[in-house]
């Protein structure tokens, strides 16, 4: 198992707190602060800005244990690319799978002839962060759970499979597309930091810093004829 590095550890218990919150919310104060949270694709609302961040913040209340394997999953998984490459590019890893699931689900809304179902659920982050680590480790193998060992191509078609499984379950055709969106996010944001560094510019030729000025002033012969370098 993987320390649990500083920030996974503040996102997973941000995630965490914010589940429980809202449990307490919808059980005992009945504000549906899933449906001001979750996000709804269609139509657009002046709300939908917001929601593209926030719900991830939010889950099912009936599936605690789905919520729970998701988080397990982020520290299994984001951990490693943390220590690897800093707590900024977990922080822009997990934005990008947020934001990649959620313009899918608003995309495929429009687009599919039924109505859509509200895109929630930290899955997003999950996701896009085990498909970036399939591009780290490129032709190594990665401890699934922590202990079936699977080659990147391998865990990728688990990913995938396990989004189509939850579909034929659910029939909720949004999640599943911000599933692949997520995972699709984060294999093109490692591919995009291993990106080949842009050659330095060549500085133009930079004018002379002195000019040339012709005047008199001088006290020799000739002295009025002669250039003098200023400054």
């Amino acid at each position: 198992m993987p320390p649990l590095t500083p920030t996974v550890k503040k996102l997973i218990v941000g995630l965490f707190a914010a589940f429980v919150l809202e449990l307490i919310l919808l059980n005992f104060v009945q504000l549906d602060v899933f449906s001001a949270l979750a996000l709804k694709p269609k139509p657009l609302s002046i709300w939908t800005p917001l929601q593209l961040f926030t719900h991830v913040l939010v889950d099912d209340p009936r599936f605690v244990m789905s919520m729970l394997i998701n988080l397990i999953f982020m520290w299994l998984i984001l951990s490693p690319f943390e220590v690897t490459f800093g707590s900024r590019h977990v922080l822009e890893l997990a934005v990008c799978g947020t934001l990649a699931g959620g313009v899918a689900a608003i995309a495929v809304a429009y687009l599919a002839p039924v109505d859509p179902n509200m895109l929630f659920g930290s899955r997003s982050i999950a996701y896009a962060g085990m498909a970036a680590m399939t591009q780290v480790i490129g032709r190594g193998r990665i401890m699934f759970f922590g202990v079936v060992p699977m080659s990147s191509r391998t865990l990728l078609l688990v990913l995938a499979g396990m989004s189509f499984l939850f579909f034929l379950a659910d029939k909720n055709y949004i999640s599943l597309v911000g599933s692949l969106a997520a995972m699709a996010a984060g294999i093109g944001y490692v591919r995009y930091m291993a990106r080949a560094p842009k050659p330095p510019r060549r500085k133009g030729s930079s004018p002379p810093r002195f000019r040339v000025l012709r005047g008199g002033g001088g006290s020799g012969e000739g002295d009025s004829e002669r250039p003098k370098w200023l400054n």
